[in-house]
């Protein structure tokens, strides 16, 4: 008897260290584009001498600059509205598809979907990148004109595979390859003004620069809340479609991932061991978290959720862990342009809820 009381000690022992030690080998920080992006004023004259597409006469694209009144016409009323960091608003829509619209002063700035069923003439999404690049005009500098200021972006061999920009008259599109499949994942048309107030590639300009504002520190914390429920939501939405189980989340969860990459913006490193609070396995104990596997995806320097997922599916080590079919749940943190991802598998918990 007393031989059998030993080995369920020894066993339950054996099991919280389990629980709590499973760590799955830590994917290298990813650091996005953004990390060492800096206008630059350039002592010439630019001209804005790029060829443009025609715009298109159907699809989401005809939305830029018209006013909001259309969305709520075509889409009813947005699951929610989120602030966001350049002045806008967005408008989010994922009942039946994912899509989203930058509103700003009651006019449609630009919109972003992933979805299958949205008509973003003249690409859409799933398309071959052999047919995006073939009735692209693919050129590594777009230019932008605003009244009489010019602004050139210059992409990288990177984002050329995999974060094209097109130009169509007066509006601009971002798309958003999908490089280990080839094919067109994600879609962001917006005006001039919105692809400036970016600035997601490199930029020289003459004139004025069109600059957004500093938010309040009550703002900046609502933004950070707003990215990371859309960090959490997009991951999803892309499990889904790559026929994967939606993971769950709790606040447990969210709060370690959040205070992560508010320390990693704090005292200014980009890794998974915290200074103060140490390794992910660390930080999960200290949080009373039980799991049977974990892992963490972090990444730095992308200009907003939409950035950052898809950043995040075009590495593959980061994207093995998003769309790894053992993980039950997610916990997402966004802290300024810090992002953390706490992936884990089988978590105890009494109440675990989508939010």
């Amino acid at each position: 008897m007393k031989a059998l009381f030993r080995i369920l000690i020894i066993s339950s022992f054996l099991g919280i260290i389990f629980y709590y030690s499973n760590i799955e080998e830590q994917n290298v920080p990813l650091e996005g584009p953004n990390a060492v992006q800096q206008a630059i004023p350039s002592e010439q004259y630019i001209n804005d001498y790029n060829e443009a597409l025609s715009r298109p006469e159907t699809g989401i694209s005809t939305m830029i600059g018209q006013p909001s009144e259309i969305v709520l016409e075509n889409y009813g009323e947005p699951n929610r509205i989120d602030r966001s960091a350049f002045g806008y608003e967005w408008w989010v829509y994922n009942r039946d598809a994912t899509i989203m619209f930058g509103i700003e002063q009651g006019q449609i700035t630009q919109v972003y979907t992933n979805a299958e069923n949205i008509d973003v003439s003249p690409y859409y999404i799933g398309q071959s990148v052999e047919d995006v690049y073939r009735m692209t005009i693919v050129d590594a500098e777009v230019s932008v004109a605003i009244d009489e200021n010019v602004f050139i972006f210059t992409m990288s061999e990177d984002d050329t595979k995999n974060r094209l920009l097109a130009k169509f008259d007066t509006i601009y599109a971002q798309l958003y390859i999908d490089e280990e499949r080839g094919i067109l994942a994600g879609i962001r048309y917006m005006n001039g003004k919105t692809l400036v107030q970016h600035q997601p590639y490199e930029m020289q300009f003459t004139g004025e620069l069109v600059e957004k504002q500093t938010p309040s520190s009550f703002l900046q914390f609502e933004l950070n809340r707003t990215m990371a429920k859309q960090l959490f939501e997009l991951t999803n939405v892309y499990r889904q479609k790559y026929d994967l189980e939606p993971l769950l989340t709790f606040n447990e969860l969210n709060t370690t991932a959040m205070a992560h990459s508010e320390d990693m913006f704090l005292q200014n490193y980009m890794s998974h061991e915290s200074p103060t609070y140490g390794s992910l396995q660390q930080r999960l104990k200290d949080s009373n978290i039980v799991y049977e596997k974990a892992n963490e995806n972090v990444a730095m320097a992308y200009y907003d959720a939409i950035e950052a997922v898809h950043g995040l599916l075009n590495s593959p080590n980061h994207r093995e862990t998003m769309l790894n079919d053992e993980y039950t749940h997610v916990g997402t943190g966004v802290y300024y342009n810090y992002y953390t991802q706490i992936f884990l598998k089988q978590v105890v918990q009494e109440e675990s809820e989508t939010e």
